[in-house]
């Protein structure tokens, strides 16, 4: 949602300060010369891995790959070396390896990811791994870096060109007295996330299918549009109650102050115009009283002379 002074687009600048990264660890032990059991710990879970005498690093990495949906953590091969890391970006990820049995040798027993540093026009943005939030009076956005401007960082720009819907909520036509809220898509081919899938891929046929017995992945993504879902409806009923409904209210209030004035302006011209009506009744019976004393004194001394 975003508010447009005379309906033009707004320049959208964000700039990132810090690129998000993965949680990683590394390995450089080349080729087991013994045995060895450890413990891979991420987000999801932790999983324990028996690893055989003269395990490779090629074997090393496909049985850390094999239980990555379990915990959050997967690992690739470059060279000699296993890097091993979180598989989402941010402060919440974390891998922990735990030697319990054998030698198995690396760079740290456990490391944190870390989230982007964004400012989107100037204003300090909330960051979830790549996640970008931004929420102010002006403005109402979220989105998703995406690899490229991650890794390069620096300062991007785009344009919005739809502000929402826009409601008029004063007394008068001004961009203060404005709200905007904009609903982004729910189809099936937008609940989810990239990462995972969406919740068309669910569908019979599809990658996620129920039958192609993708089931965790399948949860994962049930989740995501789950919590997007309840994201969008919670922004709609906290722009009802705080938006639409207080606004209503202080009209009501407005509305009510306005009438008691008024009535109250009546009020005062009945009474000024009585008191006005009751000067002018007494006056004219004060001169009637007057003037038949005036009349009643001639006629007594013509009474006397008469008599």
């Amino acid at each position: 949602a975003a508010k447009l002074p005379a309906n033009a687009a707004t320049n959208i600048v964000v700039n990132i300060s810090q690129s998000a990264q993965t949680a990683n660890i590394g390995y450089t032990g080349g080729t087991l010369s013994a045995a060895a059991t450890i413990e891979i710990g991420g987000s999801k879970g932790s999983q324990q891995l028996s690893l055989a005498n003269g395990s490779t690093v090629a074997n090393i990495a496909a049985a850390i790959n094999t239980v990555k949906v379990a915990t959050g953590v997967s690992a690739t091969v470059s060279g000699g070396a296993i890097s091993i890391n979180s598989t989402d970006y941010g402060s919440k990820q974390f891998v922990n390896i735990k030697t319990l049995s054998g030698v198995f040798t690396t760079s740290a027993t456990s490391d944190a990811g870390r989230d982007a540093i964004a400012t989107v026009n100037g204003a300090a943005a909330q960051v979830n791994g790549l996640g970008v939030t931004v929420r102010n009076a002006n403005l109402d956005i979220s989105f998703n870096l995406n690899s490229a401007i991650n890794t390069n960082a620096g300062t991007t720009s785009f344009y919005v060109t739809g502000g929402g819907a826009q409601f008029a909520l004063g007394s008068r036509v001004t961009e203060n007295d404005k709200a905007a809220i904009g609903i982004g898509s729910v189809t099936t081919a937008s609940l989810g996330d990239s990462n995972n899938g969406f919740l068309s891929s669910l569908a019979s046929g599809q990658s996620n299918s129920l039958s192609a017995k993708n089931l965790t992945t399948a949860q994962t993504i049930l989740d995501e549009a789950v919590s997007q879902v309840s994201t969008l409806r919670g922004r709609l009923g906290a722009f009802q109650k705080f938006e639409i409904s207080s606004t209503v209210n202080n009209l009501n209030v407005a509305l009510e102050n306005a009438s008691s004035a008024q009535s109250a302006i009546r009020d005062t011209d009945f009474a000024s115009t009585t008191a006005s009506l009751t000067r002018s009744q007494i006056l004219s019976q004060a001169a009637t009283t007057v003037l038949s004393q005036a009349n009643a004194q001639p006629q007594q001394a013509l009474r006397l002379l008469q008599g």
